[in-house]
């Protein structure tokens, strides 16, 4: 498969503007500022005026009705969505507004990337230099901290499930994979509720290495998360089999993450 060129990038940008009056659209990624193989897909963000909050759907249904000239990865959210989320800093949509090449602009899009710098030390010890947002100022937790703890406890719910059915044939995968997954997404609590940029990765390893400068004593994981490193990509697939004690293992370790960052937000 060829390079995908500006030209051809344009063009698919022009059938959105002419089919779906969008308030923008915004390149992203390696064709924006990476480094693009044959084998890349052309990211776009698309955000829309009064479109409801099922991004996904929406993508989809643009996906079909555009032509299809090459591999194409949509990102659909409403600009009330989009402002939201940018000002409580959801990192993904952060670097794609600092980034991203903006293809199309309606100039209706309210979103703001300013802030101030930390006035004081704040509930999680935060970075120097680490920005401070509104609601941490009022004692607040930011909301997108809370989702990911959300889908942090739906992985922890399945672990603990998926434990009660050992030592049947492939379910340590399933113990191993969701415990990974608990761990990540608390990992990326703590580092959205520190106001740190929280990159999209599944090695807990590099998580940690964001949050031990202002937490020292968590090193002492670094040896635990090494054993991870193949549960989150290599779980999904057969011909992978962890061990009952891999498996309790991980549950351990799980277990431990979860507590002490729950405990750190103040989570009963």
């Amino acid at each position: 498969m060829a390079m995908v060129s500006a030209k051809e990038i344009q063009a698919v940008c022009n059938d959105i503007i002419r089919e779906f009056s969008p308030q923008q659209v915004i390149l992203f990624g390696s064709y924006a500022y990476g480094t693009p193989t044959e084998a890349s897909d052309v990211d776009l963000l698309v955000v829309l005026s009064g479109v409801n909050s099922d991004g996904r759907q929406r993508a989809l249904e643009m996906k079909q009705r555009l032509p299809k000239r090459f591999r194409l990865d949509l990102h659909v959210r409403s600009s009330e969505e989009f402002a939201y989320r940018v000002s409580h800093n959801d990192w993904f949509l952060r670097e794609i507004l600092e980034k991203g090449d903006v293809l199309y602009d309606t100039g209706n899009v309210k979103t703001s990337l300013r802030a101030r710098a930390c006035p004081s030390p704040v509930r999680l010890e935060l970075a120097e230099g680490a920005l401070v947002p509104v609601w941490q100022e009022s004692g607040a937790m930011n909301p997108l901290t809370l989702e990911w703890v959300e889908l942090a406890e739906l992985d922890y719910e399945a672990a603990k499930w998926h434990v009660q059915q050992l030592p049947r044939r492939g379910v340590p995968n399933k113990v191993c994979f969701n415990a990974q997954q608990c761990i990540e997404k608390y990992l990326k609590a703590w580092l959205q509720e520190a106001n740190l940029p929280t990159p999209r990765t599944h090695d807990l390893n590099a998580l940690l290495a964001l949050i031990v400068p202002v937490r020292p004593e968590w090193a002492a994981w670094r040896a635990d998360f090494s054993a991870f490193d193949n549960y989150a990509v290599d779980a999904r697939y057969p011909g992978f089999f962890p061990t009952g004690a891999d498996a309790a293992h991980a549950v351990r370790i799980c277990d431990e993450v979860r507590q002490t960052v729950r405990a750190m937000l103040k989570l009963s």
